[in-house]
């Protein structure tokens, strides 16, 4: 695998932390983006839309990171998001056909299956943990987004392209950490964003999250892995841990009585707040596990710090 990586969405929030970790993994970094960022890259500006904008972005680029999307469904109407989120992944993989790039990673979402936000008609899972073969039951525009989004990189797999789809949960940025905190306090009562974060805190009905550090890890691993060409690979990514201030299957058990299966209860058994999504396969298709959590803002015990620390 080359070491010239577009990272597009280069300037955003989660976009920044995947620039640092390129640039401090050796990996010569060039950042797409509606405006410039602080890193001190190569950057080119323009919109994940514009094909001559995209075209000249990812000229002579070992691997493309796209990140570059309307970040969630309280960010832009439906037509937007299709736009851009659609749109912009085929412009971007078009270009990345045309100049022969080796690997294409997409930021997908946990919200392909279909239980992130009420926004939609949000449908309970069938079975816990949600492994790649529970189907994808999105009724909201950015969840359906990034469905066809995977589905136009499995697109371009069959045409040759090597590629791998990250499904994270919500991010806990620094930025989101006192509404995470106001949520906690009055969860019943919560609408956010209440606290100055940039959004409400988020994470669907279990409160799922993952530290901006794993996510740009995953990323850099994603670029590393060993894949004959083409091929295409998938992983969900979370903390844990959930942020929830329940067990897990007691708060799916509040929530939806006995209708969903438990297919394995070692999980929950082990780490009672463990994830509603299946966590074995990026483990060992990816290597990845999150280091971090944020439960600390809940509960007052530093367990992420304590862990960070050890690594």
């Amino acid at each position: 695998m080359g070491s010239r990586v577009l990272i597009t969405g280069a300037a955003g929030l989660l976009g920044r932390y995947v620039v640092n970790e390129c640039v401090a993994n050796g990996y010569s970094v060039r950042g797409f983006d509606r405006q410039r960022g602080d890193a001190g890259i190569d950057w080119h500006i323009g919109d994940v839309t514009d094909p001559v904008a995209v075209r000249t972005a990812v000229e002579d680029m070992d691997a493309i990171l796209h990140i570059a999307a309307v970040p969630n469904i309280w960010s832009g109407d439906g037509r937007t998001i299709m736009q851009v989120n659609v749109q912009g992944t085929y412009t971007v993989l078009e270009a990345a056909e045309a100049a022969g790039v080796g690997r294409f990673v997409f930021c997908s979402s946990d919200s392909v299956a279909g239980y992130t936000v009420r926004e939609g008609r949000m449908l309970a899972p069938l079975y816990a943990p949600i492994d790649l073969d529970h189907p994808l039951q999105a009724t909201d525009p950015y969840a359906i987004s990034k469905i066809l989004g995977e589905d136009l990189v499995r697109a371009y797999v069959l045409r040759g392209l090597s590629a791998v789809a990250l499904r994270t949960v919500f991010i806990a940025y620094p930025e989101m950490a006192a509404e995470i905190e106001a949520r906690a306090k009055d969860p019943h009562n919560y609408r956010g964003p209440a606290a100055g974060g940039p959004s409400s805190a988020g994470g669907g009905p279990l409160y799922h999250h993952i530290d901006p550090r794993d996510v740009a890890r995953a990323f850099r691993l994603a670029l590393q892995m060993s894949m004959p060409s083409p091929r295409y690979e998938c992983f969900y990514l979370s903390s844990t841990v959930t942020l929830s201030p329940e067990p897990t299957l007691d708060r799916l058990q509040r929530l939806h009585g006995g209708t969903i299966e438990i297919r394995n209860r070692a999980v929950y058994e082990n780490e009672p707040f463990a994830p509603l999504y299946d966590l074995t396969h990026a483990a060992r298709g990816l290597g990845f596990t999150a280091r971090y959590d944020q439960r600390h803002l809940i509960t007052g015990d530093n367990r992420s710090e304590e862990r960070a620390g050890r690594e």
